[in-house]
């Protein structure tokens, strides 16, 4: 029984070893298989996009030959773009009567100040920064000049020593006062 009992577990673990096999081959088969589809079907579209693109210009050419060859069509794409520089034109004039319009209701309110383009905005500021520069400089010297000494008088000149010396005396420390 032992003896049955080995051969079976033998028996059984050599069928699961082929199972996983035959599972590792068909993944092998279905890989192999699949690359080489890719690869024909990517062979495939090139040669295929490359016929369409080809049959496309053909195409194109004739449209092109058989529309320009069309005095009705011609005589449409014509009408639509003096159609469309007319309607550009108005449309320019209209634009240009409005913002004189605009302009004078501002003018007679006195907000005409307040409209610049960026450039126009641009161009202020660097004058207002110029204007504050020389200012700036300005001060600068005028705090940089040394002042100029007033004339001393005789009379100072003989006090000055005086002060001197009661500034002199005053600074000395006060000697200790006994208890």
């Amino acid at each position: 029984m032992a003896n049955r009992v080995k051969k079976t577990a033998e028996q059984s673990a050599d069928l699961a070893r082929k199972i996983w096999l035959a599972g590792v081959g068909a993944y092998g088969r279905a890989y192999t298989e699949t690359r080489d589809g890719i690869e024909q079907a990517s062979s495939m579209s090139t040669e295929m996009f490359d016929d369409l693109v080809e049959r496309g210009t053909k195409i194109e050419s004739e449209v092109r030959t058989s529309v320009s060859s069309n005095d009705r069509i011609n005589k449409v794409v014509e009408a639509a773009g003096q159609f469309g520089a007319r309607r550009k034109a108005g449309f320019e004039g209209r634009k240009a009567r409005f913002e004189e319009r605009v302009g004078a209701v501002r003018k007679g309110l006195g907000l005409n100040r307040g409209i610049f383009t960026m450039d126009q905005k641009l161009e202020a500021l660097t004058e207002q920064l110029e204007t504050l520069t020389k200012e700036v400089s300005i001060i600068k010297k005028a705090v940089a000049k040394p002042a100029r000494k007033a004339p001393v008088k005789k009379a100072a000149k003989k006090a000055a020593p005086k002060k001197a010396a009661v500034k002199a005396a005053a600074t000395k420390p006060a000697a200790p006062k006994a208890v």
